[in-house]
């Protein structure tokens, strides 16, 4: 049993170190920070709630909004998607096509957003090498359209791209969790006279669902925030005031303006608002569907 607490004590380690330590420095929230004073010594002095000013800025709602906008579509869009390309997957025969279709579908996750958002903005160019504004010219005509200087086609730039990125990596989970099924249930389910319709529906998706509840409980846990990798590589000057998000804002607020207390402030409010979410799903999901975390 000893050794494989030592397996695990690397892991421990890391989360210690770069997901606890951290945390104490969310003091500076409080303080009026000074880079050069450090807080460990209580150089920079304790303001008290002074950097939660935001909270009554109006401004800053509209970031909420928009982050809360962007996030529960992604849920809607994204968060199914991977569910039902598993369900798909697994009910293909050919092992040597389903393997190939899922190695293709997950290989985008280790694509970096640069390299996404690249490819998107030649794409979307209103050059002639604009692949989308060609075809959109072949088929009905019009003036070219500069997708990625319009805010409105921001959202849906967004959802095409964090689906077709992410889609594959997330049907790991449930194709896993599907090979866990007992297949007596699937014989049981067929002597019966179920379908492969019926033995989805009754079989499948109820043995992958404590899988799906952890998940969803960590997607809703994370709609206070968004992507920022993603945000970030696809906006631009252009768009940027009417596309940002919590995330972005405490980006250029702490990096680029210096206002490392205010960004901290914001920063602490958003875990706080997120660790009310996961503890709310959570709850919900043991009283709804007994499934979910201590």
């Amino acid at each position: 049993m000893y050794p494989l607490y030592f397996g695990v004590l690397p892991s421990i380690l890391l989360t210690l170190i770069f997901s606890y330590l951290p945390m104490f420095t969310n003091v500076i929230a409080f303080m009026d920070y000074d880079m050069f004073n450090g807080w460990l010594g209580l150089g920079s002095p304790f303001v008290g709630f002074q950097n939660f000013s935001f909270l009554k800025d109006p401004d800053f709602y509209k970031l909420v909004t928009r982050t809360l906008t962007y996030s529960v579509a992604g849920l809607i869009f994204s968060f199914p998607a991977s569910l039902l390309l598993a369900l798909a997957l697994n009910e293909l025969r050919n092992e040597l096509f389903k393997r190939t279709i899922q190695t293709i579908s997950y290989i985008p996750h280790f694509v970096s957003w640069v390299t996404v958002a690249s490819l998107v903005y030649i794409f979307l160019s209103v050059d002639p090498s604009g692949l989308i504004n060609n075809l959109k010219q072949a088929m009905v005509g019009g003036e070219r359209i500069s997708f990625m200087q319009k805010p409105e086609y921001f959202l849906a730039i967004l959802l095409i791209t964090g689906v077709w990125k992410e889609i594959g990596w997330g049907t790991i989970i449930y194709l896993a969790s599907i090979t866990s099924i007992d297949p007596q249930l699937y014989e049981a389910a067929q002597i019966d006279g179920a379908g492969r319709w019926k033995q989805m529906l009754h079989v499948t998706l109820p043995g992958i669902m404590p899988a799906t509840v952890i998940l969803l409980i960590f997607a809703v846990g994370g709609l206070f925030s968004s992507n920022f990798d993603q945000i970030y590589n696809l906006q631009n000057d252009v768009i940027r005031n009417d596309v940002s998000t919590i995330n972005l804002y405490v980006y250029y607020k702490g990096l680029r303006d210096q206002q490392y207390s205010l960004s901290t402030a914001i920063g602490l409010f958003q875990g706080v608002i997120s660790f009310i979410l996961i503890r709310t799903a959570n709850f919900i999901s043991k009283k709804v569907a007994d499934v979910g975390f201590l």
